[in-house]
């Protein structure tokens, strides 16, 4: 009776948890829907819109008392805009697909006795789409800082013995971004630091798991739109 209920309590926390991460996620789209409906409404009031791809490295970690907390080094890689308001404000959407590396540690298999697989590493995939406030005090330096929603496309399966088609990682990852930029011409080179701020483990509540990293980028502008001013 007693195993049955502590079934039980585990599956209200494990929805719960689920619950609690859709509605953060939810939120971080309907905040890019609001951004992204007031640029339409708002886009004949700036100045230009610049166009343009990057590329780039992260370099990750999961935190968490089963995950190994070493960095690891993943591929970045997208597309950004940049609608300027004035010559120091600008808004900078993107599209990305970032890819994050992590390991299990030498304890995952005991958090998870009899399911959990220790020394196991995980490849992680997102669509993430950042949504940037910069502030540009000279045209050569931006400051950016922003939430970013990522959704998980793909990760690595077999971290659980039990459930080895059961990926252990939540779909929705909610960080705040923030980092520098310089801009020499047409070429981006910038560097920004990710702050996780919702549990991405997907298996319970057990333990509490955020990614912390470092993304470096070069980017290159391929188009610039010159847009009129409201009189």
């Amino acid at each position: 009776m007693r195993s049955t209920m502590n079934k039980f309590s585990l599956s209200l926390r494990s929805l719960k948890n689920h619950r609690t991460q859709l509605k953060k996620g939810a939120g971080a789209i309907a905040l890019s829907l609001v951004v992204l409906t007031l640029i339409s409404t708002t886009v004949n009031a700036q100045q230009s819109l610049q166009i343009g791809l990057k590329a780039g490295a992260n370099f990750f970690k999961v935190g968490g008392r089963s995950m190994d907390t070493k960095i690891q080094p993943g591929f970045s890689g997208g597309a950004y805009g940049e609608l300027n308001f004035t010559s120091h404000w600008t808004l900078q959407p993107e599209l990305l697909f970032n890819q994050t590396v992590t390991q299990t540690s030498d304890i995952f298999n005991q958090i998870y006795p009899g399911n959990g697989v220790s020394h196991a590493q995980a490849i992680n995939n997102y669509v993430a789409l950042p949504v940037l406030i910069v502030f540009k005090p000279v045209p050569e330096l931006s400051i950016l800082v922003g939430p970013q929603y990522g959704y998980l496309v793909s990760q690595t399966k077999g971290l659980l013995y039990q459930e080895p088609n059961k990926g252990a990682f939540s779909k929705s990852d909610l960080s705040l971004v923030f980092g520098g930029q310089l801009n020499l011409g047409k070429v981006k080179i910038g560097a920004r630091y990710s702050a996780g701020l919702n549990n991405i483990n997907g298996i319970n509540t057990s333990d509490t798991w955020r990614q912390y990293g470092f993304q470096a980028y070069l980017g290159y502008q391929i188009k610039d739109i010159k847009l009129k001013k409201k009189k």
